[in-house]
């Protein structure tokens, strides 16, 4: 009982000695497990809910995508053939509906013309429902009509809204009724957003729409890879995208899962800067609490007694750290994971609240673990040595004496060498703010890159102002007419018609799946892309594969690969690799093609137009002289796609931001104790010597200074060095890679300027009380 009220005295009276020292204490052990409890939510909560989503809308294995006829019979007679591969089928058939023609409050959705292809279909009968917040499958009335999660976001809908479809020469109006999830189509990467009507009002409206077929299959457990070669064996619908359940749950999870991946970063080097941190602050209370531990020495307390007394009150720091932990996680999590949607059911989130608990009250015992650790220097301590030289950290070097006949200011040479004789303790110090430059920038130089237009050349598509687009089977001479326009019209600067075939690729011997691919065909070094390894196809008989079809196949640059369409064989040459995640992550490119072998999927045309013509008033004039193309200008595309994930990422970045910058402040505070508590016996010797108070500040303000510049520098080339690799982890499993980072612009020194800037002031802020002249001999 009396060690425990002892322990509790010494614990009460650090904190009325060192309030700062104590609050910056609770503060960072708060902010450190809040943050990592913050990110293992976010993560655990984007898996959960996109599980969640596949499991309730019962989401198909294999998706293909067909405009033109499909023998119903057909399809049945492959699924019994392949019964044991098959556990169902369906035939969806959507109706295509312009951009133009859909109007919400007035207005219409030209703006995502050539972004998104907007599909009105009825609810499917067996699996790849669409869902409702509640989780189940919504059924629309006559009248009634169900908007895309993606759609009522973008305007703000809700149910009981109104929405104008035109058709033909009239106008059709239909009531919001649900909002719906897609797992599917849902996505903004996903460039197809389905509405679900009744069937009634569907089979009004097929008199005049155009229709496509979305053919979804549900496969039984590892039959994918066999489905796919039995699929392009038996000669099937296939003019369109293709994509398998795999890849669908990754591009579902490619939004959040950015900013989960990037807030799991954070935490981990956040939890590492306070892991150092907390070894400063176990060091400084030993300091400043030697004198105490010896005379509890000498008064006959043992070693460990003495240690669980002091243990004890950094547990009051832990509970303390936990208390703000629990405040501060709620928080975090929902700016992180939040996007406005409501749950998709209410009683799933149990998961994701468990493990931020769990990452919290494990991270915040950590600084006892830790604090257990270091305070087995208790053990050496002496009653005698504690109470006659009371040090428990000496110096690791002998300092040498001050030249007194150098010019260099008397400041700036004790200011190094108080550096120079403790290089362990500096060296920590330059790696804690290199690591928190990192933390500030690295989301924020992530951020940008992907905003960027140039970005495109990851996804598998040339940089350009204009991109239109022609599905193959709608109008045989609409590509041509395209062109002679383009060649016809003086604002078009330079341009590359490309047609995209689906072909099956043979690779190595190593390789035994045969892949298929979307294989496209035209000049590809007007727009070239940035290839991760080897060069673009410059004459017949080259070709350029992305990253996940050169894996499948097991090829690489300079190995030949067999391109096989309708039954005719080519060899070519490997030339390069690209990044793509687009058409699946698996595509190719060639200047030279059979075309005779197979009907085309789709023609692109690349544009880029004089200087001085607004891309935007061209492609809209483009688009109501040829309306079998849709027009997209690139930033609209970036705009229109990865504008969320952008938005998400901005706000993970400025949280990143403002905890590197209070950790460092937190950090240099504490140090600054740690270092006046070391060297009081030396600062009032300098004191009574008659140095002002002024002086001794401006070596501590040297000192970090020093610290926080060389920290800044490595951590600004650390997060160029580290970026492309972050950035191409994040979207390997999609069919990227390692991106180059875009040039920065000038806002990327402010966050690592700030937190250098956090360090310094924190230093300062330390050194307020001046040592006071007394005579302790």
């Amino acid at each position: 009982m009396t060690a425990l009220s002892s322990a509790g005295r010494m614990a009460l009276a650090r904190i009325r000695r060192n309030p700062l020292s104590s609050i910056a204490l609770m503060l960072l052990m708060g902010i450190g497990s809040a943050t990592a409890g913050a990110g293992v939510a976010t993560l655990v909560e984007t898996v959960g809910a996109t599980e969640r989503l596949f499991t309730l809308a019962k989401a198909p294995d294999a998706v293909q995508m067909h405009v033109g006829a499909v023998d119903a019979r057909e399809l049945d007679a492959f699924a019994a053939e392949h019964h044991a591969l098959i556990d169902d089928h369906q035939d969806q058939v959507a109706l295509q509906l312009d951009n133009l023609d859909l109007r919400i409050d007035g207005d219409s959705d030209v703006a995502r013309a050539g972004v998104m292809d907007l599909l009105l279909v009825t609810q499917n009968p067996r699996f790849d429902f669409l869902v409702g917040s509640d989780g189940r499958p919504v059924v629309v009335d006559e009248g009634e009509i169900a908007v895309p999660d993606y759609y009522a976001q973008a305007y703000a809908l809700e149910r009981g809204d109104r929405i104008e479809l035109t058709v033909g020469d009239g106008v059709e109006e239909y009531t919001v009724s649900h909002i719906v999830r897609d797992a599917q189509m849902g996505p903004s990467l996903v460039n197809s957003k389905r509405f679900v009507v009744s069937a009634a009002d569907w089979n009004h409206l097929a008199a005049t729409l155009p229709q496509e077929h979305v053919l979804t299959f549900r496969l039984s457990d590892g039959a994918g890879e066999r489905f796919a070669e039995a699929y392009r064996l038996g000669d099937l619908p296939a003019n369109g995208a293709a994509v398998d359940g795999e890849l669908l749950r990754l591009i579902g999870a490619l939004t959040d899962g950015l900013v989960s991946i990037l807030s799991i970063l954070v935490s981990i080097v956040f939890l590492a800067i306070t892991m150092l941190c907390l070894r400063i602050m176990v060091l400084t209370a030993l300091e400043e609490d030697v004198r105490r531990i010896g005379l509890l020495r000498a008064l006959g307390f043992s070693h460990r007694q003495v240690t669980r007394m002091l243990l004890l009150g950094y547990g009051l720091h832990a509970a303390a750290g936990l208390l703000i932990a629990l405040v501060l996680v709620g928080p975090i999590t929902m700016i992180l994971a939040g996007d406005g949607r409501a749950p998709l059911t209410g009683g799933h989130a149990m998961p994701a609240d468990l493990a931020a608990l769990l990452t919290v009250i494990v991270t915040s015992a950590l600084p006892l673990a830790l604090a257990a650790q270091l305070l087995r220097r208790v053990r050496g301590i002496s009653p005698l040595t504690a109470l006659v030289q009371p040090r428990v950290s000496p110096t690791t070097r002998r300092p040498r004496g001050l030249r007194w006949d150098r010019s260099f200011p008397v400041s700036a040479r004790l200011a190094v060498r108080g550096l120079t004789t403790r290089r362990t303790t500096a060296a920590l110090l330059i790696v804690m703010v290199a690591c928190g430059v990192v933390l500030s920038s690295m989301p924020g130089r992530v951020t940008q890159t992907i905003a960027a237009p140039e970005f495109v050349t990851a996804m598998g598509v040339g940089q350009s102002d204009i991109r239109a687009f022609i599905r193959g089977g709608a109008d045989d001479d609409a590509s041509v007419r395209l062109e002679r326009s383009l060649q016809a019209d003086p604002d078009v600067e330079r341009f590359a018609r490309a047609t995209s075939f689906r072909v099956d690729l043979v690779g190595s011997e190593r390789s035994e799946s045969t892949e298929s691919i979307a294989l496209e065909v035209g000049d590809a070094s007007l727009f070239p892309l940035t290839y991760a390894r080897g060069s673009g196809p410059m004459r017949p008989g080259d070709v350029t594969l992305s990253t996940l079809a050169a894996q499948s196949a097991g090829v690489d640059v300079g190995n030949s690969v067999e391109l096989n369409a309708g039954g005719a064989a080519q060899r070519y040459r490997v030339t390069g690799i690209y990044h793509d995640i687009t058409n699946g992550g698996r595509s190719g490119k060639t200047v030279s093609f059979d075309q005779d072998a197979g009907s085309a999927l789709w023609h692109t045309v690349m544009i880029d137009v004089r200087g001085g013509v607004d891309p935007n008033t061209k492609a809209s004039t483009w688009a109501q002289q040829h309306s079998a193309a849709t027009f997209t200008e690139l930033d609209r595309f970036v705009h229109y796609t990865l504008g969320d994930t952008v938005d998400r990422l901005r706000t993970a970045s400025l949280i990143a931001w403002a905890a590197a910058v209070t950790v460092m402040f937190l950090v240099f505070a504490l140090r600054g104790r740690l270092e006046s508590a070391r060297d009081e016996s030396s600062l009032r010797l300098l004191r009574l010597l008659g140095w002002p108070v002024a002086a001794l500040r401006r070596i501590a303000l040297l000192r970090a200074a020093g610290v926080a510049t060389i920290g800044l520098l490595l951590g600004w080339i650390a997060t160029e060095a580290l970026g492309p690799a972050v950035l191409g982890a994040t979207l390997s499993s999609f069919g990227g890679g390692a991106t180059a980072l875009v040039a920065p612009n000038a806002s990327f020194v402010v966050p690592g300027a700030a937190v250098a800037i956090a360090a310094v002031v924190g230093a300062l802020l330390a050194t307020a009380a001046a040592p006071p002249l007394r005579n302790e001999s």
